[in-house]
This record gives structure tokens, C-alpha cells and sequence, in this order.
């Protein structure tokens, strides 16, 4: 029970850390947010060293809160790089926790048949979250970070200048899954990167190239406005 506490104690600490290294970031402040990093990396390495021992394996896979933490300290780490407009590592950092997210999310479907409800933490093995005393500290997490990083991925490659291969990365992301990869985000910047690479008649081509591509795989909610279109 107290490594069970440990290990959702943790994980909170790191979504609600994040949460103020993004605020910090957005103020400016940068080394406050590199200092409030060392911490997430702390916590981080209290669930690793939890899940690695083997006993809450389950948790760790079953529990976006818990999972997600590997994949919020790179997006951390990306985040703090774009800040000090080190857009390559940035974009390096936002590849990888794409990569892992994606990794993650495999494993958790593939275990489905294996991994406990709610309600099977009320078992012998593992106490209910009721007597954990609200060890998430009213914090949750979003059950992938794939979305995040696309929209900070495509932000690094906006912000590089190589347009042309800014431009091939994006599209071979839509291509490879349009489902998951068209986000608002990267439809926006997409669409930036063809204003800044082409010329009127064959911006807007492409431009509704794209959208074609969201409406063929009805992805209602990409609006209008992210295709940049008059």
C-alpha cells in the first residue's frame, strides 16, 4: 500500500510540476522552469525505479496518470529547448516522446485482456483508491500526449527555417496516420509553411488539398480557420 502511494503520489507530482514549468515558460522564466524540471525528474525516477521493481507493473500500464510519465518529462524537456529557441533538439525531444507515446499506448492495448477496472483495486492485492486518501492530488492525465506532441513537433519545424523539409516531415506524418497525426495544430502550421514556401494559386491548392484529406477521414474537429483559407 505505501509503494502504491508512492508510485500515484509521484506521478501526480509530475503532471502538476509540468503544469507550472508550461506557466513558468510562458512568463519567460526560463531557469525557474529548468529548476522545477530537476524536480520532475526526481518523481519521474521514484515511478521508474516502482514500476521497473515489477509489483505495480499493471498500474503503470493501466493508468494514464502513472503511464504517461516517461512521455511528460521528454515533452518537459522539449519544451524548455524551444524556449531557448534550440528548435532542432527541441523537435528531437517531441520525435521521441511521440515515438513513446505511441509505444506505450501499444503495449496498454495489447494488455487489455490482462489489466484490472477501478473496481479491481478493491481486491486483496491492491487497496481501494478510496483509502489512498486522494494520492493524485485531484490530478489526472490525458490518456495519450500524442496530440501535444504533434502540435509542439510541428512548431519546432515551423520555427526551424527549412521550410522544404519542415513541410516533408508534416505531410509524411499525415500520410502515415492521418487519424491521429491532422491535428488542428499541424494543420495550421502546415498551412503557414505553404504560405511561406509558395506562391498564391499553389498555397491555396495545397491548402485544400489538406482539407480534403481532413474531411475524407471526417475529421469534423479541425475547423475552417486552421486550413487558413480566405
Amino acid at each position: 500500500r505505501c509503494q502504491l502511494r508512492e508510485l500515484i503520489t509521484s506521478a501526480a507530482y509530475v503532471e502538476l510540476l509540468s503544469r507550472q514549468i508550461l506557466i513558468l515558460l510562458q512568463s519567460g522564466a526560463i531557469k525557474a522552469a529548468e529548476t522545477v524540471q530537476g524536480d520532475v525528474r526526481l518523481h519521474a525516477s521514484k515511478v521508474e525505479g516502482i514500476v521497473l521493481a515489477g509489483a505495480l507493473s499493471c498500474i503503470h500500464r493501466e493508468f494514464a496518470l502513472v503511464r504517461q510519465v516517461p512521455v511528460r518529462q521528454m515533452v518537459n524537456d522539449g519544451l524548455i529547448l524551444f524556449a531557448q529557441s534550440d528548435f532542432e533538439l527541441a523537435a528531437k525531444h517531441f520525435r521521441d516522446a511521440m515515438e513513446l507515446q505511441q509505444s506505450l499506448t501499444a503495449a496498454s492495448n495489447n494488455d487489455s485482456s490482462t489489466l484490472m477496472n477501478t473496481d479491481d483495486l478493491s481486491s486483496t492485492i491492491y487497496p481501494s483508491w478510496k483509502d489512498l486518501d486522494s494520492p493524485t492530488l485531484g490530478f489526472g492525465a490525458d490518456p495519450s500526449l500524442a496530440v501535444e506532441c504533434i502540435n509542439n513537433l510541428s512548431l519546432c519545424l515551423l520555427y526551424s527555417g527549412k521550410m522544404r523539409s519542415a513541410v516533408h516531415e508534416m505531410e509524411s506524418l499525415i500520410r502515415k496516420d492521418p487519424c491521429e497525426h491532422l491535428t488542428e495544430g499541424l494543420a495550421f502550421n502546415l498551412c503557414t509553411l505553404y504560405e511561406l514556401g509558395s506562391d498564391g494559386e499553389e498555397c491555396t491548392k495545397r491548402k485544400k488539398r489538406l482539407q480534403r484529406v481532413a474531411k475524407r477521414f471526417f475529421l469534423h474537429d479541425i475547423g475552417v480557420e486552421s486550413f487558413r483559407l480566405n
